[in-house]
């Protein structure tokens, strides 16, 4: 969401009548995703993984499985969208 339609929304919200329980609970609704997010801990490599990772990434250069930078964007929005939902 950009700038313009979250300032939209919290003007929307302010509009309404809302209780204090009924603040708290779509507080609690808004924090809850973050608060998942922030739970999940990153996910870690060894070295030896890493090395492995960067080593296949150095073969599918040398034989061509590579991405153009359209191609390369367009993977990552797609990534990106998913994420939203």
């Amino acid at each position: 969401m950009n700038a313009v339609s979250l300032n939209n929304l919290w003007s929307y919200l302010q509009g309404l009548s809302l209780t204090a329980s009924n603040r708290k609970w779509l507080a609690e609704k808004l924090i809850a995703p973050v608060e998942e997010e922030a739970a999940t801990p990153p996910v870690l490599q060894t070295w030896e993984e890493a090395m492995s990772d960067l080593d296949e990434s150095e073969r599918e250069f040398e034989r061509g499985d590579v991405l153009t930078g359209e191609e390369f964007n367009v993977q990552c929005q797609a990534l990106i969208d998913s994420f939203a939902k």
